[in-house]
């Protein structure tokens, strides 16, 4: 009874068309009456949840104006209702949702920014990991075989078609300066050092290797991938360079 009531309820919060399943499972209190208390309900969820949203992805709020912005979460928390405890966890899909919007065409890197946005906030609200990469000289070589390289406290890689580092960092900062929105492809990693988030450009070479690393299911998958775009590729010189950046910090045997 208890999961149904929930379920109904939730229902009838995210989606206007199912109301009625809601209300049954509504008192009338204080002269209010059920469609009224619903109301009220959804008001307050969603409030909250835009509040959340517009924390984690305040550039994209300032380049399309707080109406807009409010109106584009309305129609998301509908499409991917929250189903999660923590709010820094809400709103993964925005970027994704976005791109199917035809209202931000005059804002073509929007979806950008907000993926930027996104792996920003899930680096800022991580755990710093312990560094393991010492032990990696005891293993023997059927190890070295099965190795696996993870990415520092949930870093995240762009491929972006717009220059997304410097617009958000120009809103962040309140910089005035022009920028050129020319379509050459950018890439990007957004990764956590120590209490500070980063956002450091990459180049191809680097940013394909480091996308077959987290891709891959092994290191020597990920080395085979890597080769076959880049065969004259030093890769012992690569993984000791984004080792050294920071951008790789534990490793697992599979």
């Amino acid at each position: 009874m208890l999961h149904e009531l929930q379920t109904s309820f939730l229902r009838g919060i995210y989606n206007n068309s199912l109301e009625d399943i809601a209300y049954p499972f509504i008192k009338e209190t204080s002269g209010k009456s059920a469609e009224q208390q619903l109301s009220i309900y959804r008001g307050s969820i969603f409030g909250g949840l835009k509040k959340a949203l517009a924390e984690t992805y305040p550039v994209t709020k300032e380049l399309v104006g707080e109406d807009f912005f409010n109106m584009m979460l309305g129609q998301y928390i509908k499409t991917y209702p929250c189903h999660v405890q923590d709010l820094n966890d809400y709103g993964e899909e925005l970027a994704e949702f976005i791109q199917g919007l035809k209202q931000v065409r005059s804002v073509p890197y929007l979806a950008e920014v907000a993926e930027l946005e996104w792996f920003y906030n899930v680096c800022l609200n991580s755990e710093m990991e312990n560094n393991n990469l010492e032990e990696l000289s005891l293993l023997n070589e059927e190890q070295q075989e099965r190795i696996k390289f993870n990415f520092t406290n949930g870093a995240g890689l762009i491929s972006a078609r717009y220059p997304v580092d410097l617009i958000w960092d120009s809103h962040v900062n309140s910089l005035e300066k022009d920028i050129d929105l020319k379509k050459e492809c950018v890439y990007l990693i957004i990764w956590k050092n120590v209490n500070n988030v980063e956002i450091n450009r990459l180049s191809d070479k680097q940013f394909y290797f480091l996308k077959n690393i987290k891709n891959e299911s092994s290191f020597s998958n990920a080395c085979f991938e890597f080769l076959n775009k880049y065969p004259n590729a030093n890769v012992t010189k690569m993984l000791a360079d984004v080792i050294q950046q920071g951008w790789l910090r534990r490793f697992s045997i599979l």
